[in-house]
């Protein structure tokens, strides 16, 4: 008899069971999550709470901010590197220095509470309003409520995991 064949919902004795069907629909859905939409949702994220200018002190607050939420350990090596360098560095002028720091810092960003709720906002809006972006980004409060509203709804409910 093969496991694969059998239906999920049909084994659902036990509370263990119940998580297990869970995580299954969880790892489904966040398979057909287009690429496109993750990396347009990260792109409006970016245009928010990412700032313009990068200063040693802003590279500074990042550092901290990573240590804070556990971040730390999970960036690479070449990351944490860069961030320890810039600390305390004046002005950031090259733009590929820039655009690389600012794919770290996102990556902080989307760590805390803040981040994956602007995230996760911007993800259910682009599914309603593919077609007007510009109109994302400068309502930043809507998207955050969606968000947080998203992440305290229980795990059974959430489309992208």
């Amino acid at each position: 008899m093969f496991l694969t064949s059998i239906n999920p919902w049909i084994i659902l004795a036990g509370a263990s069971s119940m998580t297990l069907v869970a995580e299954g629909l969880v790892e489904k859905a966040s398979e057909g999550l287009s690429e496109v939409a993750v990396a347009e949702a990260r792109r409006v994220v970016a245009e928010i709470l990412l700032p313009s200018r990068i200063t040693g002190s802003l590279v500074e607050k990042y550092f901290r901010k990573a240590l804070r939420l556990g971040v730390w350990g999970r960036l690479p090596l070449e990351s944490r590197g860069l961030i320890l360098a810039l600390r305390r560095w004046g002005v950031v002028k090259s733009r590929v220095l820039e655009g690389i720091l600012k794919g770290v810092f996102l990556e902080i960003e989307l760590a805390g509470l803040r981040g994956r709720a602007l995230f996760y906002g911007a993800l259910l809006s682009l599914r309603e309003y593919w077609g007007r972006l510009g109109e994302l980004v400068r309502n930043a409060g809507r998207l955050l409520t969606l968000g947080i509203f998203y992440l305290n709804s229980p795990t059974i409910y959430r489309f992208y995991g």
